[in-house]
């Protein structure tokens, strides 16, 4: 690996045999100089595709914190049998790092989400809170419990999908759903509040679930029931919602999707 420069004591942006722009890790590669070759068995950490942004973050963290941040997605890739490209580790150790000077500083953000993200991804949730006892463990900060939250939606937005979703426009998909809303409530929904931003996550959530053809399925069908029961206007406006996506996506969609989704819209209906 031929260095172009150091990014810090332990990282350097080189240039492979094929002349491919890389990011290495290895203890001490960092005083290596530029055009210098760095032996092979000097290296411990290969990251290809690296934005151009990803460089100054490389350079402010601390190693031991990039380090917990590989050694956590090398975790949930194994445990999870999901592929992550490399810029994850890099946005999951920026976060962990401002999350540990919010710590030291006394700085607690609330995570209202946290039920939706633990009931919605229960393995990523799970993998959030090994990561608390990791990063204790590595760094010696233990951070809140709320933190998996944060930690868990890195695991869910930065996984790589066997679906091309580039060719799936989830804004405009949000905002056909939101008029189906509209025009089912004859009502304006303000696209600026927090209970809007919440359904708009639980949403996103959905579309990227179906396009990764993973759906819940829970044995919520007393509930699914009740729903149609009790909020039968919700409800409605949820199989419509449904059938829409499962037309434009060419995706089944279960009863327990159409459930949690009447749920969301419910919640935004009262609190409009």
């Amino acid at each position: 690996m031929r260095v172009i420069k150091s990014i810090n004591n332990n990282v350097a942006h080189c240039l492979d045999s094929k002349g491919r722009e890389v990011i290495v890790f290895g203890k001490g590669i960092g005083f290596f100089k530029s055009e210098e070759d760095i032996p092979l068995n000097r290296i411990n950490r290969t990251f290809y595709n690296v934005k151009d942004t990803d460089f100054g973050v490389l350079r402010t963290i601390p190693t031991v914190v990039i380090n917990t941040a590989i050694y956590i997605i090398d975790m949930v890739s194994d445990e999870l049998n999901i592929t992550y490209p490399s810029s994850t580790a890099i946005s999951l150790a920026d976060h962990l790092q401002f999350a540990i000077e919010r710590k030291e500083q006394n700085i607690y953000l609330p995570q209202p989400i946290i039920q939706d993200i633990r009931q919605l991804y229960p393995a990523e949730m799970e993998m959030a809170l090994k990561s608390l006892k990791i990063i204790e463990k590595m760094t010696g900060v233990k951070l809140p419990r709320q933190e998996a939250g944060t930690i868990a939606m890195h695991l869910i937005n930065d996984r790589l999908n066997v679906v091309d979703k580039s060719q799936v426009n989830t804004v405009e998909l949000t905002e056909k759903c939101t008029r189906i809303i509209e025009r089912f409530f004859d009502i304006r929904i303000d696209r600026e509040s927090f209970n809007y931003s919440r359904f708009v996550i639980h949403l996103d959530y959905l579309i990227r679930r179906l396009l990764d053809d993973y759906q819940i399925e829970s044995e919520n069908k007393n509930l699914c029931e009740e729903m149609k029961t009790s909020y039968p206007d919700a409800f409605n406006c949820a199989e419509k919602i449904c059938d829409f996506l499962s037309t434009y996506l060419s995706k089944y969609i279960y009863d327990e999707e159409v459930l949690y989704l009447a749920i969301h819209i419910n919640r935004l209906l009262s609190r409009i």
